[in-house]
């Protein structure tokens, strides 16, 4: 395995270093350990609110769906597999690219260099697998209401395809990955973690990205829009079977529009907020474009941003899990009061 030129390239922007930085004039050094310290604050306080948002929201979901009956369904189960690979990607990921980019070396070890890698890919696969079994579930249950709908068990088998699925594709990404050591200024070593593909390693990672975005963004997102689209006609144009009143049909169609609304938007969240880093990482492996540091966090930080966001919707767009919320304040609440008074 060799690591191709644009390889070296990307290092350089990625790792905020070149060879020249041990002759820069006093002047220019000390202007640029300024700006360097405050990109690595505002970038310190960024990621340190994904981290944050992130592990608690996630947690407060996986709870709410264990502690609930209401959430044990398949949907509950595919969101709960949701937090997970969200807790996954912000715990194996995003610390670690936070600090490599801080120090500009790579201080985890080898073992790391692979397993950060394939943390981030296998979340994301995790991701995107699930919300398309969640559409092919909803499409079951809009279209098809008198037909038995998926078992809890298949849910739960079907995760485990997920992981499966997942972790296969995500092993090219996580296995071709290598610590290289450079030199810059004397005695100043710096070790970097990155791609490192068989010959011809261009080629080889051009396709490999090119192949991961679109088998596992582009069409799972197609399958998961038609989907969607062919629900919404339906649900937005009949009633309910088996509604004997007005108002009883009121109330179905709005519960189901509402969880619509709010898988769509969950959708739509991940969507947007990875499409600019597959785009960029797509482009910069095809040569396209020249790597940019400050372009490089910004969609990296948007990426890892959309593990925050699914607990608010899921508070904002559903009653079940709004309520289960209140239920496990007040029960947190009341077993406070009592452990006082005792």
């Amino acid at each position: 395995m060799s690591v191709g030129n644009s390889s070296v390239d990307f290092l350089s922007a990625l790792w905020n270093f070149s060879v020249e930085d041990g002759v820069e004039e006093s002047g220019a050094r000390d202007r640029a350990e300024e700006h360097k310290r405050t990109v690595h604050a505002l970038l310190s306080v960024s990621y340190s609110i994904i981290i944050i948002i992130s592990l608690f929201g996630n947690a407060v979901v996986c709870h709410v769906v264990m502690k609930s009956k209401r959430m044990h369904s398949v949907t509950g189960i595919f969101i709960m597999n949701l937090a997970i690979a969200d807790i996954l990607i912000t715990l194996l990921n995003t610390p670690f690219t936070l600090v490599r980019f801080i120090y500009s070396t790579w201080v985890f070890g080898k073992a790391m260099c692979h397993v950060s890698r394939f943390a981030q890919y296998c979340s994301v696969h995790v991701s995107v697998f699930t919300l398309v079994a969640i559409a092919i579930d909803r499409h079951q249950v809009v279209l098809h209401p008198m037909k038995q709908r998926m078992s809890r068990l298949q849910g739960v088998v079907w995760v485990g395809v997920i992981w499966l699925m997942a972790t296969c594709f995500s092993l090219p990404h996580a296995i071709y990955q290598s610590l290289l050591h450079f030199e810059i200024g004397e005695g100043n070593v710096r070790t970097v973690c990155l791609p490192s593909f068989p010959q011809p390693s261009d080629l080889f990672w051009k396709y490999l990205d090119l192949t991961t975005f679109v088998l596992l963004y582009v069409l799972p997102l197609t399958i998961i829009t038609i989907a969607y689209v062919v629900m919404a006609k339906k649900l937005w144009a009949r009633n309910a079977i088996g509604d004997v009143t007005l108002a009883q049909s009121y109330a179905h169609q709005r519960r189901k529009r509402m969880t619509m609304k709010m898988l769509i938007a969950v959708v739509a969240v991940f969507a947007i907020c990875w499409f600019p880093l597959n785009c960029y990482v797509v482009l910069l492996s095809s040569k396209v474009i020249q790597a940019n540091n400050g372009v490089y966090f910004s969609f990296h930080w948007l990426a890892m941003s959309s593990t925050c966001y699914n607990p608010f919707i899921y508070c904002w767009l559903n009653h079940n899990f709004r309520a289960e919320i209140r239920l496990l304040s007040l029960i947190g609440h009341q077993g406070k009061i009592s452990s006082q008074q005792t």
